[in-house]
This record gives C-alpha cells, sequence and structure tokens, in this order.
C-alpha cells in the first residue's frame, strides 16, 4: 500500500474550505484569504506587512497579491511608520464596512462547516492545525 502524503492531504481539506467559504464571501467581492487579512488588520490595528506576514504565515508575494486590490480599492490604508522603511495598515472606514458586512457571511460559512462536520470536530480540527502551524520554522 501506498503511504498516503500528509501535505497532499492538508492541501485538499484547505481546497475544501476555501470553497466552502469563498461561496459565502462571494456576495461581498473577496476571498478567503482576503477576509482573513481584513481581520488580521482589524484585530492589530494598525500592522505592518511583516507582522501580518508572520502571523498568517504567508511569504510576501502572497501577502502583496492579496493585499494590491484591497488598497487599490480603498478598503486598507497604507501610513508611514516612524521608522520610514516601515508602512502601516489600517482598514479605512469602507474597508471597517466591508469587514463587518463579511464577518457576517464567514460566520454562516463556520456555521455550515460546523454542522457539516459534527459538533465536536471544529474544536479537534483548530487543535489539529495549530499543531501543524507551530511546525514553522
Amino acid at each position: 500500500m501506498t503511504e498516503q502524503c500528509l501535505n497532499f492531504n492538508m492541501r485538499k481539506a484547505n481546497r475544501v474550505l476555501n470553497k466552502i467559504y469563498d461561496g459565502h464571501l462571494h456576495v461581498c467581492g473577496i476571498k478567503t484569504g482576503q477576509f482573513t487579512m481584513l481581520r488580521v488588520i482589524d484585530m492589530h490595528k494598525p500592522t505592518t506587512n511583516r507582522d501580518l506576514q508572520e502571523f498568517m504565515l504567508i511569504d510576501q508575494t502572497t501577502l502583496s497579491r492579496g493585499l494590491k486590490p484591497l488598497i487599490r480599492d480603498g478598503f486598507i490604508t497604507v501610513t508611514q511608520g516612524q521608522d520610514l522603511r516601515v508602512k502601516l495598515l489600517s482598514l479605512s472606514p469602507e474597508g471597517v464596512a466591508l469587514y463587518k458586512e463579511a464577518k457576517k457571511h464567514w460566520k454562516k460559512a463556520q456555521k455550515e462547516v460546523a454542522k457539516r462536520l459534527g459538533s465536536d470536530f471544529p474544536d479537534e480540527l483548530l487543535s489539529l492545525t495549530d499543531k501543524v502551524a507551530s511546525l514553522s520554522v
């Protein structure tokens, strides 16, 4: 029997979850990754690219690709930090409104996944993903 690839199976499961969340967030015109960026920026008011990158465990290219349309469309504002090399990211008033609206749809996705997987599974999944994320170097 062929050994199962943990990475492949995790990525497959992630694609399924993204499809569910993207389906709910579609009405807001954003995808799951962008919602996460809005959520993290809202929690860390304001934050830097580096902090966002480290918190989300993503590379600069992926971060830039997700931020670009949110900045372009005026949902995220970029201001100069005390250190001239640092730019601060925060939600504009339009970004706050988008986040609040998207959060309603995100909660629906959360409920759908919990219902489909069973009441105990979301906690188990969070525990598992925390363990996997802790492998980050």
